[in-house]
């Protein structure tokens, strides 16, 4: 469709746009990272308590996480957000008509710096890419299918991409990208 096509154009442009911006990037060893933010598509409660177990895991261990989901227009949960810090998009209500996030939204997920956001979206998904991108962040991590037939588009904002041969697993994703964080060695790295 014309208008589908049209509007896929623009967000590759405001996603381009957003990658222009400098940015200092760091890789940090798991144990240093204090600051976590989290993108999610909304789910079942199922994902919603991996994602709280999570959550609490970090939070026990001294660190800070700050959570952004996507929740479609038709999509109906049945239960409670238990996160304080936890911010939810609406697609029905918060989004313009070219699918950006309406003025003030996402403001109070992309003021804060953080150590490491982790977008957990399944690709190709705009949302999870624009919040990646207009967040400030040492590093930037993002899943891709290697094996999926749909073109996942832009993928430039990620710093590091956990690749896997399907749909992504979020326990096995997160260890991933932990596992890959402790390797790192306990001086700082800068990445350019």
């Amino acid at each position: 469709m014309l208008l589908d096509f049209i509007i896929n154009k623009y967000q590759q442009r405001q996603l381009r746009n957003l990658l222009q911006r400098p940015r200092c990037k760091r890789i940090d060893n798991w144990e240093k990272v204090k600051t976590i933010g989290l993108i999610f598509t909304v789910g079942d409660a199922e994902r919603w308590n991996l994602i709280h177990r999570f959550i609490t895991a970090q939070e026990s261990h001294g660190k800070e996480i700050y959570l952004i989901g996507w929740q479609a227009k038709d999509y109906q949960i049945d239960y409670i957000f238990s996160h304080t810090k936890t911010t939810i998009c609406h697609e029905k209500d918060d989004f313009t008509h070219l699918g950006l996030p309406k003025e003030g939204v996402i403001d109070s997920f992309i003021d804060r710096h953080y150590d490491i956001i982790i977008d957990t979206t399944e690709q190709p998904d705009f949302f999870g890419k624009y919040i990646t991108a207009a967040s400030d962040a040492n590093i930037k991590v993002g899943y891709t299918n290697t094996e999926s037939d749909e073109d996942e588009g832009l993928m430039d904002m990620y710093d590091l991409a956990i690749q896997g041969k399907e749909t992504m697993d979020f326990k096995d994703y997160i260890e991933q990208i932990v596992k890959y964080l402790m390797m790192i060695q306990k001086k700082e790295t800068s990445v350019s």
